[in-house]
């Protein structure tokens, strides 16, 4: 079945769609996986996505010829949103998958890229879909991330984690990783954007959540050789929103991995 677009009124939001468009049904979910999932389809409808950017992200475009050595590669986009990388990595000629939990995100970015798509059930994924376009360069799986695998999948070259670990839960970072991890092929990259700032002086909790190095070392040390520190820039300047949730400084942290 190909569609060439699908359109959201603001308002499309409520407890009986919500049960009927997330991935799976409520049989499938534990209570924290419907509150985790529902409480960001919830931020999505009410536009509250400030994380997401308008261009292609510089660092994606300054450090790609250390994420993308193998040409074409396969590039996994986790927790994608809507975000335009995935269309510029698919034009450089890669093939890109993203996965993302909310329904919105992924029918706005086919709508908005005016991409025509195909959509299909997910063997493996009670309620999942994948939606993919024409040429099949550019995959969005409709899925709780923590189904995810390679099963489902395949492995991938590269991934591209832009601003995705500091979007987990801290709980959830070891098996948001392990996820990551399993899916990358041996030699494979990950590229991934995290933040450091002082979390006592944020005033509110929640996203982009803290992530020193310590946290990146206890993750991926063990399974990768390479973990090397590419960009560290002042990300308080201009970003208004940190200031007034109480920050002094804040800063973005780029590194590159490569599994052993």
């Amino acid at each position: 079945m190909i569609r060439m677009q699908a359109r959201f009124p603001k308002n499309w939001l409520s407890p009986v769609p919500f049960i009927r468009l997330t991935v799976c049904d409520i049989s499938s979910f534990s209570c924290v996986k419907m509150s985790r999932i529902q409480t960001w389809t919830e931020g999505w409808a009410e536009g509250r996505t400030s994380f997401h950017g308008t261009n292609v992200h510089k660092s994606l475009l300054e450090f790609q010829s250390k994420l993308l050595v193998k040409k074409p590669s396969r590039v996994l986009v986790p927790l994608c949103g809507k975000t335009l990388d995935m269309r510029w990595l698919a034009e450089e000629g890669h093939e890109v998958v993203g996965v993302e939990g909310v329904i919105q995100a992924v029918m706005e970015f086919f709508e908005e890229q005016e991409l025509p798509y195909k959509e299909s059930d997910v063997p493996g994924i009670k309620g999942a879909k994948l939606f993919e376009n024409e040429d099949k360069k550019i995959k969005i799986y409709l899925c709780d991330f923590f189904q995810f695998s390679k099963d489902i999948a395949g492995q991938f070259d590269a991934i591209w984690d832009r601003a995705s670990l500091v979007a987990i839960d801290p709980p959830l970072r070891q098996q948001y990783t392990d996820v990551l991890l399993s899916v990358l092929s041996p030699g494979g990259r990950i590229l991934i954007e995290v933040y450091e700032y002082n979390p006592e002086e944020r005033k509110q909790k929640g996203t982009p959540h803290f992530v020193p190095e310590e946290v990146i070392q206890k993750l991926y040390g063990e399974k990768c050789t390479t973990i090397d520190l590419l960009g560290d820039n002042d990300h308080l300047e201009g970003n208004e929103r940190f200031k007034e949730r109480g920050l002094t400084w804040m800063r973005q942290k780029i590194r590159i991995m490569v599994l052993k």
